[in-house]
């Protein structure tokens, strides 16, 4: 599907549609049951910052409107609603994401597919929301600092969607990203099949930050504390981290 003028004549920028496809792919629900139409984009407390200063001003710019963050307790998580019911009938009709549960079915939309110029801003947008940078150590014969420090950085993508998963080997491929993938059954064996890709070393990192970047404050906090120190603690929640930039925990005494 391309899609034509008339409908990316209500953005500045097809690239900032992209970024959007790929926040509501990671942490989008769209809801048409018959009573309520609603898009629904959260995240997890951690990510408020997050929130406030890219995502709700990037969908407020697009679809011009006034959104507010707030938080869902019950759930555990910060975001917005929108309920603009040619908004939810576009990302549906236009765009192709389904209504209800999407999990097992998100795919990158098809007019990202097709024009490569696009990707890293879908890969941007889903990385933020939905996938993982971590750190780990080293087993073996490496230095003392290596087996007690998380210091060697991957980029971590999981997901219960089949399609997703060929589509992102696809893209990371035509990137020249070298990765790993396999599946794995979680422990709850109510839970779907998961399908994981992890990026792995320093070189692959430099690349995601030349060629997709990092805009999930959080996420980036935990990149700071490496180029600080070398490594970065596991478990660790934004506020820490930002303890840690600031001088007043020393991320050794983490250990």
């Amino acid at each position: 599907m391309i899609l034509d003028n008339k409908i990316l004549k209500y953005f500045d920028s097809i690239r900032e549609l992209s970024e959007i496809c790929g926040i509501h792919a990671g942490d989008g629900y769209l809801r048409n049951d018959g009573m309520r139409k609603e898009l629904d984009i959260s995240g997890s407390y951690d990510e408020k910052e997050y929130y406030d200063t890219h995502v709700i001003p990037l969908f407020s710019k697009a679809f011009s409107l006034e959104i507010e963050g707030r938080f869902f307790p019950h759930r555990h998580t910060y975001g917005f609603v929108i309920r603009d019911g040619n908004i939810i009938r576009f990302m549906h009709e236009k765009i192709g994401f389904p209504y209800g549960q999407k999990s097992l079915v998100v795919d990158v939309p098809d007019f990202i597919k097709q024009d490569a110029t696009l990707i890293p801003y879908f890969l941007r947008g889903y990385f933020d929301t939905d996938g993982c940078l971590a750190f780990s150590k080293k087993y073996g014969f490496y230095s003392e600092f290596k087996r007690q420090r998380h210091f060697y950085p991957r980029l971590i993508f999981s997901t219960v969607s089949l399609n997703l998963s060929q589509s992102l080997k696809e893209i990371f491929q035509s990137l020249g990203f070298k990765f790993t993938s396999y599946t794995y059954q979680p422990k709850r064996m109510n839970e779907n099949l998961r399908y994981r890709i992890d990026i792995s070393g320093n070189t692959s990192l430099n690349t995601w930050l030349r060629l997709v970047g990092i805009k999930n404050s959080s996420k980036y906090s935990r990149l700071l504390v490496w180029k600080k120190f070398g490594f970065c603690p596991p478990n660790t929640n934004f506020e820490l981290r930002q303890n840690i930039l600031k001088g007043e925990i020393n991320p050794v005494s983490l250990y």
